[in-house]
Protein backbone atom coordinates (compact mmCIF):
# COMPACT_ATOMS: atom_id res chain seq x y z
CA UNK A 1 0.00 0.00 0.00
CA UNK A 2 1.58 3.69 -0.89
CA UNK A 3 2.21 5.79 2.00
CA UNK A 4 -0.20 8.69 2.41
CA UNK A 5 1.15 11.99 4.12
CA UNK A 6 4.33 14.13 3.46
CA UNK A 7 6.87 12.38 5.85
CA UNK A 8 5.50 8.92 5.36
CA UNK A 9 6.35 10.13 1.39
CA UNK A 10 10.20 11.20 2.87
CA UNK A 11 10.70 8.44 4.79
CA UNK A 12 10.19 6.01 1.86
CA UNK A 13 12.01 7.81 -0.22
CA UNK A 14 14.83 8.17 2.04
CA UNK A 15 14.96 4.61 2.51
CA UNK A 16 15.18 3.76 -0.94
CA UNK A 17 17.18 6.17 -1.96
CA UNK A 18 19.78 7.25 0.98
CA UNK A 19 19.56 10.39 -0.27
CA UNK A 20 19.16 13.33 3.18
CA UNK A 21 15.57 15.28 3.00
CA UNK A 22 15.37 18.39 4.37
CA UNK A 23 14.12 18.60 8.27
CA UNK A 24 11.17 20.41 6.98
CA UNK A 25 9.64 21.90 3.55
CA UNK A 26 10.38 25.06 4.36
CA UNK A 27 9.70 28.38 1.70
CA UNK A 28 12.56 28.77 -0.31
CA UNK A 29 14.00 32.06 -0.88
CA UNK A 30 16.99 32.22 -1.46
CA UNK A 31 18.85 30.89 -4.98
CA UNK A 32 21.26 28.65 -3.63
CA UNK A 33 18.99 26.67 -1.56
CA UNK A 34 17.03 26.64 -4.45
CA UNK A 35 18.94 24.86 -6.85
CA UNK A 36 20.33 22.66 -4.14
CA UNK A 37 16.90 21.51 -3.50
CA UNK A 38 16.69 21.03 -7.90
CA UNK A 39 19.23 18.94 -7.56
CA UNK A 40 18.50 16.99 -4.76
CA UNK A 41 14.87 16.72 -6.81
CA UNK A 42 16.12 15.49 -9.70
CA UNK A 43 18.65 12.60 -7.72
CA UNK A 44 15.24 11.16 -6.08
CA UNK A 45 13.63 11.45 -9.44
CA UNK A 46 16.72 9.19 -10.86
CA UNK A 47 16.53 6.47 -7.99
CA UNK A 48 12.39 6.12 -7.11
CA UNK A 49 9.75 4.72 -9.06
CA UNK A 50 7.61 7.31 -11.02
CA UNK A 51 4.92 6.77 -9.03
CA UNK A 52 6.56 6.99 -5.92
CA UNK A 53 8.08 10.19 -6.41
CA UNK A 54 4.72 11.62 -7.74
CA UNK A 55 3.66 10.85 -4.69
CA UNK A 56 6.83 13.08 -3.26
CA UNK A 57 6.12 15.91 -5.39
CA UNK A 58 2.15 15.99 -4.40
CA UNK A 59 2.88 15.77 -1.26
CA UNK A 60 5.44 18.59 -0.73
CA UNK A 61 3.35 20.95 -3.10
CA UNK A 62 0.65 20.14 -0.22
CA UNK A 63 2.34 21.03 2.45
CA UNK A 64 4.59 24.64 1.21
CA UNK A 65 3.34 27.34 3.25
CA UNK A 66 1.19 29.57 1.46
CA UNK A 67 0.12 33.13 0.59
CA UNK A 68 -2.43 34.46 3.20
CA UNK A 69 -5.88 34.86 1.57
CA UNK A 70 -7.78 38.14 3.13
CA UNK A 71 -10.45 35.38 4.39
CA UNK A 72 -7.35 33.29 5.68
CA UNK A 73 -6.86 37.06 7.75
CA UNK A 74 -10.41 37.25 8.62
CA UNK A 75 -10.73 33.88 9.98
CA UNK A 76 -7.18 34.43 12.35
CA UNK A 77 -8.68 37.53 13.38
CA UNK A 78 -11.98 36.41 14.30
CA UNK A 79 -10.13 33.67 16.65
CA UNK A 80 -11.61 30.56 14.36
CA UNK A 81 -9.90 27.22 14.51
CA UNK A 82 -9.59 27.24 10.33
CA UNK A 83 -11.04 24.86 8.16
CA UNK A 84 -11.20 26.86 5.23
CA UNK A 85 -12.25 24.97 2.13
CA UNK A 86 -12.61 21.47 4.12
CA UNK A 87 -16.43 19.01 3.49
CA UNK A 88 -18.90 19.55 6.11
CA UNK A 89 -20.20 16.46 7.04
CA UNK A 90 -23.63 15.96 5.46
CA UNK A 91 -26.79 15.73 7.18
CA UNK A 92 -30.78 15.98 7.20
CA UNK A 93 -32.46 16.87 10.28
CA UNK A 94 -36.35 17.50 11.28
CA UNK A 95 -37.21 21.02 11.66
CA UNK A 96 -40.00 21.99 14.63
CA UNK A 97 -43.07 21.56 12.23
CA UNK A 98 -41.63 18.29 11.14
CA UNK A 99 -40.60 19.05 7.28
CA UNK A 100 -37.16 17.33 7.18
CA UNK A 101 -34.48 19.69 6.11
CA UNK A 102 -30.99 18.30 4.25
CA UNK A 103 -27.63 21.39 4.78
CA UNK A 104 -27.18 20.45 1.18
CA UNK A 105 -30.42 22.38 0.71
CA UNK A 106 -28.40 25.39 1.91
CA UNK A 107 -26.02 25.82 -1.11
CA UNK A 108 -25.25 29.14 -2.18
CA UNK A 109 -26.10 30.33 1.45
CA UNK A 110 -24.17 31.19 3.87
CA UNK A 111 -24.74 29.22 7.12
CA UNK A 112 -23.86 29.32 10.57
CA UNK A 113 -24.45 26.11 12.06
CA UNK A 114 -25.10 26.62 15.98
CA UNK A 115 -25.28 23.62 18.43
CA UNK A 116 -27.06 24.62 21.12
CA UNK A 117 -29.50 24.10 24.18
CA UNK A 118 -32.13 25.38 25.94
CA UNK A 119 -30.48 23.99 29.00
CA UNK A 120 -27.15 26.36 28.70
CA UNK A 121 -27.89 29.48 29.07
CA UNK A 122 -24.86 30.91 27.21
CA UNK A 123 -26.28 29.41 24.12
CA UNK A 124 -29.97 30.18 24.35
CA UNK A 125 -28.82 33.64 25.21
CA UNK A 126 -26.83 34.44 22.46
CA UNK A 127 -29.12 32.45 19.79
CA UNK A 128 -32.37 34.35 20.78
CA UNK A 129 -30.33 37.97 20.65
CA UNK A 130 -26.76 37.80 18.41
CA UNK A 131 -27.89 35.01 16.41
CA UNK A 132 -31.42 36.16 15.88
CA UNK A 133 -30.51 39.74 14.74
CA UNK A 134 -27.79 38.85 12.55
CA UNK A 135 -30.70 36.44 10.78
CA UNK A 136 -32.92 39.24 10.59
CA UNK A 137 -30.42 41.60 9.36
CA UNK A 138 -29.18 39.16 6.16
CA UNK A 139 -32.46 37.25 5.60
CA UNK A 140 -32.57 38.68 2.18
CA UNK A 141 -29.09 37.52 1.00
CA UNK A 142 -29.06 34.32 1.40
CA UNK A 143 -27.60 34.19 5.12
CA UNK A 144 -29.27 30.65 7.36
CA UNK A 145 -28.50 30.17 10.78
CA UNK A 146 -29.59 26.28 11.47
CA UNK A 147 -30.00 26.12 15.08
CA UNK A 148 -29.27 22.68 15.82
CA UNK A 149 -30.69 21.58 19.19
CA UNK A 150 -28.62 18.56 20.74
CA UNK A 151 -30.55 15.58 22.26
CA UNK A 152 -33.29 18.01 23.35
CA UNK A 153 -36.92 16.54 23.06
CA UNK A 154 -39.40 18.33 20.64
CA UNK A 155 -41.94 19.32 23.56
CA UNK A 156 -38.79 21.17 25.62
CA UNK A 157 -37.91 23.37 22.36
CA UNK A 158 -40.72 24.16 20.78
CA UNK A 159 -42.42 26.24 23.75
CA UNK A 160 -39.13 28.12 24.24
CA UNK A 161 -38.65 28.90 20.11
CA UNK A 162 -42.15 29.79 20.05
CA UNK A 163 -41.92 31.73 22.93
CA UNK A 164 -39.37 34.25 21.48
CA UNK A 165 -40.65 34.45 18.21
CA UNK A 166 -37.13 32.69 16.63
CA UNK A 167 -36.39 33.45 13.14
CA UNK A 168 -33.37 31.12 12.49
CA UNK A 169 -33.92 27.31 11.00
CA UNK A 170 -34.46 25.13 14.17
CA UNK A 171 -33.28 21.38 13.85
CA UNK A 172 -33.49 18.54 15.86
CA UNK A 173 -30.72 16.36 16.82
CA UNK A 174 -32.17 14.33 19.07
CA UNK A 175 -29.73 11.03 18.80
CA UNK A 176 -27.15 13.65 19.21
CA UNK A 177 -25.38 11.46 16.10
CA UNK A 178 -24.89 14.80 13.96
CA UNK A 179 -22.85 16.47 17.05
CA UNK A 180 -20.82 13.32 17.35
CA UNK A 181 -20.11 14.15 13.48
CA UNK A 182 -19.22 17.56 14.41
CA UNK A 183 -17.24 16.93 17.40
CA UNK A 184 -19.47 19.42 19.59
CA UNK A 185 -17.70 18.95 22.87
CA UNK A 186 -18.84 22.25 24.79
CA UNK A 187 -22.36 24.73 23.93
CA UNK A 188 -22.30 26.78 22.00
CA UNK A 189 -20.17 25.17 19.13
CA UNK A 190 -20.40 27.35 15.55
CA UNK A 191 -19.67 26.04 12.66
CA UNK A 192 -19.71 29.12 9.65
CA UNK A 193 -19.84 27.73 6.16
CA UNK A 194 -19.44 29.76 2.88
CA UNK A 195 -21.86 29.53 -0.28
CA UNK A 196 -19.52 27.31 -1.55
CA UNK A 197 -21.00 24.56 1.19
CA UNK A 198 -17.36 24.13 2.30
CA UNK A 199 -15.91 25.05 5.37
CA UNK A 200 -14.38 28.16 6.83
CA UNK A 201 -13.71 27.60 10.46
CA UNK A 202 -15.25 26.42 14.20
CA UNK A 203 -15.72 28.57 17.62
CA UNK A 204 -16.45 27.00 20.88
CA UNK A 205 -18.56 29.38 23.46
CA UNK A 206 -20.23 32.49 23.03
CA UNK A 207 -18.43 35.41 20.76
CA UNK A 208 -19.78 39.07 19.53
CA UNK A 209 -21.03 37.33 15.90
CA UNK A 210 -22.97 40.89 15.45
CA UNK A 211 -19.86 43.06 15.85
CA UNK A 212 -15.45 43.23 15.51
CA UNK A 213 -13.66 40.72 13.84
CA UNK A 214 -16.22 38.23 14.16
CA UNK A 215 -19.22 40.29 11.98
CA UNK A 216 -16.37 41.02 9.81
CA UNK A 217 -15.61 38.03 8.56
CA UNK A 218 -19.30 36.90 8.66
CA UNK A 219 -20.00 40.35 6.11
CA UNK A 220 -17.19 39.03 4.02
CA UNK A 221 -19.17 36.07 3.42
CA UNK A 222 -22.03 37.23 2.41
CA UNK A 223 -21.12 39.97 0.58
CA UNK A 224 -19.54 37.06 -2.30
CA UNK A 225 -21.86 36.71 -4.88
CA UNK A 226 -24.33 33.95 -4.36
CA UNK A 227 -24.84 31.20 -6.89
Amino acid sequence: MRPRGLWATLALVAITTGIGIPQAPAQIDDEDERQREQARDRDIQRQVPPWLYDLYQKDRERDRPREKTELDKLVEQARLYPLIGREPPPFSLLRLDGRRVALSDFTGHVVVLYFWTTASSYGADELSSRMEKMQREWRDRKFTVLAVNVKEKKEEVAPWVQKRLLSPVVLLDTDGGVSQDYRVRAIPTVYVIGRDLRLVGRASGTRAWDEGPEKALLDYLVKAPAS
